[in-house]
């Protein structure tokens, strides 16, 4: 009995151990296996994070702050705080002293003014990184799928010159024909070229944004999707957006126009500085109305693309049945593999031209949303 009961217990001890093992096992490879992808709000997070243009931005903001602490700094005999209670980051809270230094007093508005603007600057700049990322992202989508179509288009090319050599080796097609289905299939071949490269292009700007190696080919998982604006009223988007509060473009341009009412009087003579005070508010009138018309043009630019969207749904949607017509006659020995092939390359034609559209759209309803994107630039994206 005695016996029985060790073999038993070593029994369960090996059972235990086996089963450790395979547990660790299999946690380790949990935690080791690779991601299956990277969905679009990964790669956006990683880009604001790598963006150099980004680091260097909030490198201006503390520049900025130092430049103004410095001027506080300076003249703080002239200056006096117009509520202890304030917050000296919130914003102008000094006024000159009787008889004190007001050139200083304004330099330190000056300062102060060019701090607050470095900072909305910092906030366009993340939301250009954002636009860059999704931009990029779609960018290797579109470029992956035209390389796909590129070869099945090859593949008809180089179906049609065999079919042209065979006939023209029985007096059924003409040098000339054999000529041209040559010269199609060299096209189809440099657009082959072509595609491979641009989607290695779009692959290392990708990289590059997200800090990936130049070699690395990483899986998109977030499709390009068709996601319609609903605007009830145009107006009033235009109304929120020409309020500065409500758009970092324009608050800068309005910050820049109260800088330059002070700004002359340690700089210029009166004269020229009331010119510059002109000028800075023609700049923020003329930065208004092409934030206005810019709002108009991108809702024409949306309405037009829900019209391509709905048209190319429609051409899809033929061009699958068109193959699903030709697959069933080549089925039943009515058509060759060659017609199902180029059915095959017009369907493919189709759905490039639906994700390019859905693409365009997505990119275009984040810009409608953001207009000031419309003028800083740096998306770097091809939309």
């Amino acid at each position: 009995m005695r016996r029985l009961m060790i073999i038993t217990l070593l029994t369960f001890l090996i059972a235990l151990g086996c089963g450790i093992t395979a547990f660790a096992a299999s946690d380790e490879q949990s935690v080791t296996e690779p991601e299956n992808g990277l969905s679009l709000e990964e790669v956006i997070e990683q880009a604001l994070i790598k963006s150099t243009a980004l680091k260097q931005a909030e490198k201006d903001v503390d520049r900025a702050w130092e430049a103004r602490d410095a001027a506080r700094a300076g003249n703080i005999a002239s200056l006096k705080r117009l509520n202890q209670n304030d917050d000296i980051s919130t914003g102008v809270l000094y006024t000159s002293t009787f008889g004190g230094d007001e050139d200083g007093y304004f330099r330190f508005l000056s300062a102060n003014g060019q701090w607050s603007i470095n900072k909305k600057m910092l906030d366009l700049t993340e939301d250009a990184t954002v636009l860059q990322a999704k931009g990029n992202y779609h960018d290797v989508i579109k470029k992956q799928h035209k390389l796909e179509i590129t070869e099945v288009s090859l593949q008809k090319a180089e179906d049609d010159f065999r079919i042209a050599t065979a006939k023209s080796r029985v007096g059924m097609a003409t040098n000339l024909e054999v000529q041209a289905a040559n010269s199609l299939l060299e096209a189809e071949k440099s657009a082959l070229e072509q595609a491979q490269a641009e989607l290695e292009n779009a692959y290392r700007n990708f990289n590059k944004l997200i800090g990936l190696k130049p070699e690395e080919r990483p899986n998109l998982i977030t499709p390009i999707e068709f996601e319609k604006l609903d605007v009830p009223s145009l107006e009033n988007v235009v109304s929120v957006v020409l309020s500065s509060d409500n758009n970092p473009y324009l608050w800068t341009k309005k910050e820049g126009y109260e800088i330059s009412k002070y700004t002359w009087t340690f700089s210029e003579s009166r004269a020229a500085g009331l010119i510059d005070k002109e000028k800075a508010s023609l700049t923020y009138q003329e930065a208004r109305e092409d934030t206005r018309n810019k709002v108009y043009e991108l809702y024409d630019t949306l309405k037009t693309l829900e019209a391509a969207y709905e048209s190319a749904l429609m051409g899809l949607t033929a061009a699958e049945e068109s193959l699903r017509v030709t697959q069933a006659m080549y089925e039943a020995g009515l058509v060759t593999k060659n017609d199902v092939l180029d059915k095959e390359v017009a369907l493919n034609r189709a759905q490039d031209g639906l994700l390019n559209v859905k693409s365009s759209y997505a990119l275009t309803t984040e810009t409608f949303e953001h207009p000031w994107l419309a003028f800083v630039g740096g998306s770097g994206a091809s939309f």
